[in-house]
């Protein structure tokens, strides 16, 4: 695997297993702008019975495995086994590892003056919309 910009982990839990196309259809959108390169996805699916059904992008049907490609195996039976039994009946959970290119340059400039990513975090919807809210209350 060669990545020359951060790599994150977004998972995302959905209440309802049935998919469209939609969200393959803009992760191809945002890969072909140079925004991401996803690198590696699975999904994980409780049906109503509690039965497990989890399958890798190849796995999914051509649309998402094309946009991935060969798996990096990242992704695996182990992150299955860690979800599972946390997920409801009925719900389904997608992983994606995707490589964040639009920070491609910065990335090299920042390799170019020595300097390293220590670390990188993504805040929460949840904590940017309570931020929000107290700063609104200040006002």
């Amino acid at each position: 695997m060669n990545v020359s910009a951060p790599v994150e982990l977004l998972i995302v839990e959905f209440g309802d297993s049935e998919f469209t196309g939609e969200i393959v259809a803009e992760l191809g959108r945002l890969q072909e702008t140079g925004t991401i390169n996803v690198i590696d996805a699975l999904a994980v699916r409780k049906d109503a019975e509690g039965d497990i059904e989890w399958f890798e992008a190849v796995d999914a049907g051509a649309e998402l495995g094309d946009l991935v490609g060969e798996p990096s195996g990242l992704l695996g039976e182990e992150d299955v086994e860690a979800i599972a039994d946390d997920l409801e009946p009925g719900t389904a959970v997608g992983m994606l590892v995707f490589e964040h290119t639009w920070a491609t340059g910065l990335t090299d400039a920042i390799r170019n003056k020595g300097g390293r990513v220590v670390e990188m975090t993504t805040v929460p919807p949840a904590a940017l919309a309570e931020l929000a809210a107290l700063i609104e209350e200040e006002d």
